[in-house]
């Protein structure tokens, strides 16, 4: 066995055939699902989740993406300031469902806190996020590198690991 290092992440590299790798260590791709009608998140999102070496299914249209809330999913990013088709009801709905059913980890986006914490604004967002249950709340996507924490997160959480 060879463990290659980069920075704080390491990767484990089997020299022997599959069938001498003990079955613990062989472990299935994070699947995520992206909801945002934001192109630029959507691609940014599907290319840190990809380069962490999960697998990605990010829809465009409602009736994808409430196919693709029934389906099977470990972390879903939700993004409530820029729903699918303009819808902000239809993405709390999917949101909740996910909250509601297969144990699957949320993070939703929300928008960036205002200074003034108006009402109906980002503080009221992050209060139905943490309500319902999410993994975190966004406010706006940080650095592609805390996006890729987030990630190793969720699959160490899917893990068991401590």
């Amino acid at each position: 066995m060879i463990v290659r290092a980069a920075g704080m992440v390491s990767e484990v590299v089997w020299r022997e055939p599959l069938s001498r790798v003990p079955a613990d260590a062989i472990v299935r791709p994070l699947a995520t699902l992206v909801l945002t009608s934001h192109d630029a998140l959507r691609e940014r999102l599907r290319s840190i989740i990809v380069g962490c070496g999960g697998l990605c299914r990010a829809p465009t249209s409602i009736a994808t993406a409430w196919r693709s809330v029934n389906a099977e999913c470990a972390l879903a990013f939700i993004d409530i300031a820029h729903p699918l088709d303009g819808g902000a009801d239809e993405a709390r709905a999917m949101a909740e469902t996910l909250a509601a059913g297969q144990g699957a980890l949320l993070a939703v986006c929300g928008r960036p806190t205002d200074a003034g914490g108006m009402p109906g604004g980002a503080d009221d967002e992050e209060c139905w996020a943490r309500q319902m249950g999410a993994f975190v709340y966004l406010p706006g996507v940080g650095s592609d590198a805390g996006i890729a924490l987030l990630i190793d997160e969720a699959r160490r959480i899917f893990r068991g690991g401590s």
